[in-house]
């Protein structure tokens, strides 16, 4: 895609301005759990961000993950409690992940250090931006974990591209500017917050993602984009 002046005017009146991951794991559960109970049939949707998935195993995933934190800080027993029924209803799932997830927004809120809590919004957020877009709903501009999971994914993708050896690079939004890697950066690469966003987090093909607007040949940086859990698709997911 393009870069679009256009978009980056219009979408820059919004600030980009982090708030605590605590607020912003909460904002996203809330959002979630509110398209979930909107959409009754969405459970049975197909992801295509998640290959043989639906939106209901999203949403049991994400209270798995929920519990987990909530045994890592501050419920240890809880390992010792299975999740719930083999096949929860919907109003269950959202129940138990409500109530972890206070749980867990308050053992993050005083755990010190920035990155406390950081992954949990990075994969709830993404998935909230799955379930969207299975739905064929629009993606947000405007949220309040964009900011955290935004630099989350920053990190991961930098330490893919000093893993493999590559050329410094400059990454630009229309909220931020960041350089991955040491040193002057031989290329910058431009697009709006979403589009960056899903190419980091393995939604966008690598044809899309060259498509951005690059200042120079992106093919000795498209290996960086496949690093942790993600991978570029080999077909487009979404548009």
């Amino acid at each position: 895609m393009a870069y679009d002046a256009d978009a980056f005017t219009r979408s820059a009146s919004s600030a980009w301005q982090p708030v605590p991951h605590y607020v912003a794991y909460r904002a996203t559960r809330e959002r979630l759990a509110a398209l979930i109970q909107g959409h009754p049939e969405a459970v049975s949707r197909p992801v295509p961000a998640c290959p043989g998935r639906t939106i209901g195993w999203l949403l049991r995933h994400l209270v798995e993950n929920c519990r987990l934190a909530e045994t890592n800080t501050a419920t240890p027993e809880l390992s010792d409690r299975p999740l719930m029924l083999d096949t929860p209803e919907t109003a269950e799932l959202l129940a138990e992940w409500a109530r972890s997830a206070a749980v867990v927004e308050q053992a993050v809120a005083r755990l010190p250090g920035p990155a406390a809590g950081s992954l949990l919004v990075m994969d709830a957020f993404t998935h909230e931006l799955d379930a969207l877009s299975a739905l064929g709903l629009a993606l947000p501009y405007d949220h309040p974990a964009f900011p955290g999971a935004f630099e989350v994914a920053l990190t991961g993708f930098s330490g893919g591209l000093a893993w493999r050896g590559l050329p410094t690079l400059r990454i630009e939004t229309e909220d931020c500017s960041r350089t991955v890697g040491r040193g002057q950066p031989a290329a910058v690469v431009r697009g709006d917050r979403v589009e960056i966003y899903r190419s980091l987090v393995g939604r966008r093909t690598l044809a899309q993602i060259a498509g951005l607007d690059w200042t120079a040949d992106p093919r000795p940086w498209l290996p960086a984009f496949a690093w942790g859990p993600f991978t570029p698709p080999a077909e487009i997911i979404e548009y």
